[in-house]
């Protein structure tokens, strides 16, 4: 685990199962904890509830959209 990106790992597999997680899944949200895939879910809050109910509120896990194209966000 990186130092400066402490979910390296649960983002590399996002990348690698992307592409199969787009054709049943867009638009949801996938929680993931190193390899271990928690879950689909319709929302964000139903993501975080069950990602911390599975790995704590210590723990480092991964909520990210599953989207063909990145949305681009600019903060000012």
């Amino acid at each position: 685990m990186s130092p400066e990106n402490p979910l390296s790992r649960e983002l590399a597999f996002y990348e690698i199962h992307k592409s199969e997680w787009l054709e049943n899944h867009e638009n949801q949200f996938v929680v993931v904890s190193g390899n271990q895939v928690a879950g689909f879910f319709k929302d964000y809050e139903s993501a975080w509830d069950s990602g911390t109910k599975r790995f704590g509120l210590q723990a480092d896990f991964l909520i990210k959209q599953i989207c063909l194209n990145e949305p681009v966000y600019f903060l000012y």
